[in-house]
């Protein structure tokens, strides 16, 4: 009988000396794993106890998470960098050409006519970088899903045939008049606000960026109301297109030298936002953008 007990006890010491080395190798990778940032790796498990398994299955959860979240802000923080630069340089191109022809009003020499043509530049200028600004502000608010939604029944075709027939005199200013195929009574469910951010987005990105011919459709879609927004775009790529809904996409084929591109990446989050789809195609020259609700 002591026999026995002796030799349970023998075990019993082996095995605590079995698991005190297990956790003293945990520990020493868990703090070397923890020094190095970007790790991927995980706690080795050779013990037979399942309790102390079952701690080291968490752990390495822990460690995973970790992992992610270090990844996320690595990526969050280029983001942020690369937001700041865009930024920096989208405001500075107009104030820099604003400070330029303030400086050439300044001069003596200057007619009526020539005072009066560098006016009008300087307030278009003005009404880029209130753009600017506000393009700025809500995609901020809409990367942070700030600001409440408010859906209601809307008449969608007579609320985009009102939108875009209050932009006449901009189509025609610029001799590209779109065609218009609006279907009748059709309604959704959405907030009106953002409707309208998204009818005015699309237009002003025919406007700046457009060739005629286009075309501005609205009808239903496997029972859903669909919205296009066609328009001739001979200077996009194949390869440009799945890049048009990027935030600061800078192409100079597919911006203008007064342009953010961040109206498109501002419908995107609103469509995502309303349970929407949007869709981008491009097929001989013809670049389509189309929005599809839910109901």
């Amino acid at each position: 009988m002591v026999y026995i007990l002796g030799a349970v006890i023998i075990v019993l010491i082996g095995w605590i000396v079995l698991i005190k080395k297990q956790l003293r190798t945990t520990t020493a990778q868990i703090r070397d794993i923890a020094k190095r940032n970007g790790s991927n790796e995980l706690l080795t498990m050779d013990v037979a106890s399942v309790e102390i398994k079952q701690l080291l299955l968490a752990v390495n959860e822990l460690l995973q998470e970790k992992s992610k979240t270090e990844r996320r802000f690595h990526t969050l923080n280029k983001e942020l960098r690369e937001t700041i630069e865009n930024v920096s340089h989208d405001l500075r191109t107009p104030l820099t050409s604003l400070s330029g022809y303030l400086q050439l009003m300044e001069r003596d020499t200057m007619t009526t006519e020539e005072r009066h043509k560098y006016s009008q530049i300087i307030k278009n200028k003005i009404q880029i970088l209130t753009e600017l600004v506000e393009n700025f502000f809500v995609l901020s608010k809409l990367s942070n899903d700030e600001g409440q939604l408010n859906p209601e029944v809307v008449q969608i075709s007579e609320f985009l045939t009102e939108v875009a027939t209050s932009y006449y005199e901009d189509f025609s200013k610029k001799e590209m008049i779109p065609e218009l195929a609006i279907e009748p009574d059709i309604i959704t469910l959405v907030d009106r606000r953002v409707l309208q951010r998204i009818i005015d987005n699309f237009i002003s990105n025919m406007l700046k960026h457009g060739e005629a011919p286009m075309k501005i459709a609205l009808s239903r879609e496997n029972g859903k109301p669909t919205m296009t927004f066609e328009n001739r775009a001979s200077n996009l790529t194949e390869e440009d297109v799945p890049r048009l809904i990027e935030r600061f996409y800078t192409a100079d084929r597919v911006r203008s030298g007064n342009s953010t591109g961040l109206g498109l990446a501002i419908i995107d989050l609103l469509a995502k936002r309303s349970d929407a789809t949007f869709d981008v195609a491009y097929k001989d020259k013809m670049l389509t953008f189309t929005i599809t609700f839910k109901q």
